[in-house]
């Protein structure tokens, strides 16, 4: 560690990169790509929940287990969301909008992708056996016939 202070060079920075090497939550925000400030990223996924939040307000859960799925996929998508804001390339004749913003807006629409997920995986789980089948008849070579 002091052999990376000392290639840094000035104070300046070496004091900056040590205060940032001591706050564990920056730390685990780089951990998961996220490299703005962690009160941002913190902002946009209460936002992001809030959004599923009332998008399940609209269209309320079916089943138990798909409150705590939206919220999931709310936070999933939205960590997603960020990661891609981050690094997308600002052109000169649009502004970006905030972080906050994109990842409200992606905690909602998180709810319709959680209500497609789990219609399609109902369709797979309904078609499993003719799925198993398929694969197996593919993968597998057929047993009639001679094999030398």
């Amino acid at each position: 560690m002091t052999r990376l202070m000392g290639f840094l060079g000035g104070g300046g920075m070496r004091d900056a990169l040590a205060d940032h090497l001591k706050d564990p939550l920056t730390l685990a925000l780089a951990g998961l790509g996220i490299t703005f400030a962690p009160y941002e990223w913190i902002g946009g996924l209460f936002l992001a929940l809030a959004g599923a939040a009332f998008a399940m307000r609209s269209d309320p859960e079916q089943d138990r287990r798909e409150l705590w799925l939206v919220m999931l996929g709310a936070f999933l998508a939205s960590h997603i969301a960020a990661m891609v804001w981050q690094r997308w390339p600002a052109q000169w004749w649009t502004m970006a909008p905030p972080v906050q913003l994109v990842m409200c807006g992606t905690g909602f629409l998180s709810r319709r992708l959680t209500r497609i997920a789990l219609r399609l995986a109902g369709l797979i789980e309904a078609r499993s056996e003719a799925i198993a089948d398929r694969v197996i008849d593919r993968v597998l070579p057929p047993e009639d016939g001679p094999h030398n």
